[in-house]
């Protein structure tokens, strides 16, 4: 494992309230030894949302659960490439079984670290976990338990349609006829009208401009995710930095009453030594005088 991975194993294994202090120490660290790139790297590290964090701890907490996670992703994608229908539905059931068996598993693991999930969160882990189990990006940053936010799964993209529908039943007369079934389809792709072509040609192009602007959003998002993160980061500092202030406030304010205490208390001992000066000296001449009566 590279110096890297370690330093990103050991942030987001942090509670997100921590994860900001310790990253720019470790930037710090590592640029004082003249690694700047890896400073670079390091300190645009995004703090996880409440909900990744809570999935990431349940990853590094259940690694055997998260390898359920990562086998069923497999099972699935094999079976779309299949087009196995049956195989499908059977395991689009196990996936709502898993899904809800692990997002209570994350609420269950954050509770225990003190951390009570909202409803809203929860919907989260359950949507971060489905997109988990449908996008192989996703499920990498799931499996190093490295989630920075929670993920939605769209149905676009690399993993392919996720529902597969029913295969159409054999024709009775392909069957009496001994015609395979597979040249019905093709007799039927072969007699596609110009008006069925069209419709289909303009799904093609409004997919292709819905998967350009989802790339664009997904963009924007990031940018805005990224805004956002910055100026946490700034405000968890200055947070830090006033606590440190108000400590140290409170340090000098003890200070500055306890030094009140001694000048009030030194101020009575000059009093009361001047009253005994007084009297001294009273004495003093009152004795000189006897002695010069003498």
């Amino acid at each position: 494992m590279s110096r890297y991975d370690e330093i990103v194993d050991e942030l987001y294994g942090l509670t997100p309230d921590l994860f900001v202090k310790r990253r720019n120490e470790l930037a710090k660290e590592v640029k004082a030894e003249g690694e700047s790139a890896l400073a670079k790297d390091i300190s645009q590290l995004r703090r996880p949302t409440q909900a990744a964090w809570a999935i990431n701890q349940w990853v590094r907490a259940n690694p055997d659960d998260c390898d359920q996670v990562t086998a069923l992703a497999a099972d699935l994608s094999a079976a779309q490439r299949r087009s196995a229908a049956d195989v499908m539905r059977e395991l689009s059931r196990r996936r709502q079984e898993l899904i809800s068996s692990a997002a209570d598993g994350v609420a269950g693991t954050a509770d225990s670290l003190g951390v009570r999930l909202s409803d809203s969160a929860v919907r989260e882990v359950a949507t971060t976990l489905r997109a988990a189990i449908a996008d192989a990006e996703t499920l990498e940053r799931f499996r190093r338990g490295s989630l920075v936010t929670s993920a939605e799964y769209s149905g676009f993209g690399p993993a392919g349609v996720f529902v597969v529908p029913d295969l159409p039943a054999e024709p009775e007369h392909a069957a009496r006829d001994g015609v395979d079934a597979s040249s019905d389809v093709d007799a039927v792709a072969a007699g596609e009208t110009d008006e069925d072509a069209e419709v289909r040609r303009e799904l093609e192009a409004r997919l292709s401009r819905a998967e350009e602007d989802e790339r664009t959003a997904r963009d924007g998002l990031g940018d805005a995710s990224t805004a956002v993160d910055e100026a946490s980061s700034e405000v968890d500092e200055l947070v830090a930095r006033a606590r440190e202030l108000r400590e140290q406030l409170s340090r000098v304010e003890d200070s500055l009453r306890f030094e009140r205490q001694r000048l009030s208390t030194a101020e009575r001992g000059r009093s009361d030594a001047k009253v005994a000066l007084r009297d001294a000296v009273a004495e003093s001449n009152k004795l000189r005088a006897a002695l010069t009566d003498l």
